[in-house]
């Protein structure tokens, strides 16, 4: 059946009540919120004495070679 006029009957609808609202946002809380925000934030809460000590890194392959020719 077409979406255009049909037979002039007209529907009545009423608002959602306030309950259905917060039904709704609970919802979302629980689905989309917390799931995002535990992925975000979920490696930001570690104590800062779990970190290994620095290590030296060494120096890009190209930046020594231009080093030596540098030096020579």
């Amino acid at each position: 059946m077409p979406f255009g006029r049909t037979s002039g009957v007209i529907l009545e609808v009423e608002p959602p009540s306030p309950i259905r609202y917060l039904i709704g946002a609970a919802i979302m809380m629980i689905g989309v919120v917390f799931p995002v925000g535990y992925m975000m934030f979920r490696n930001k809460r570690l104590p800062s004495y779990s970190f290994p000590a620095p290590t030296v890194v060494a120096p890009p392959f190209g930046y020594v070679k231009q080093m030596s020719k540098a030096l020579i």
